[in-house]
């Protein structure tokens, strides 16, 4: 049951690292125009953090030793990026981006719970 707890947390964090990098660099190309205000400085996050959940995904599907330490950056980082766009960047934001960021915030403590739970008991 672990691996299979720790595969699919794997999966899911390099799936939705590679969507960030694709959407991201879409509209960072202009290739995709969104009808909503777009923070620039927030696709650039997304794009970096996405590379990252990339190779974090690789990380915890090995059981690498720095997984914990790559989910714990990622997961700080979603979260303190909400908090940023809901209080200092409240006027600008785009509701559709607060969703995105709430969604990644919240599998990234799932992620990392994993990650740290299966990283304990193998220890």
């Amino acid at each position: 049951m672990k691996n299979i707890i720790v595969k699919l947390a794997a999966i899911v964090a390099f799936i939705l690292g590679l969507l960030a990098v694709i959407m991201g660099t879409r509209v960072l190309s202009g290739s995709l125009v969104q009808d909503y205000n777009v923070l620039m400085w927030l696709v650039k996050y997304n794009v970096s953090m996405g590379a990252l959940s990339i190779f974090a995904g690789y990380l915890i599907m090995k059981e690498k030793a720095k997984a914990l330490l790559v989910s714990g950056i990622i997961t700080v980082g979603h979260i303190s990026v909400l908090i940023s766009l809901l209080t200092i960047f409240s006027s600008v934001v785009a509701d559709q981006s607060v969703k995105a960021m709430v969604f990644r915030s919240m599998v990234w403590v799932v992620i990392f719970l994993v990650v740290r739970k299966y990283r304990a008991s193998s220890a």
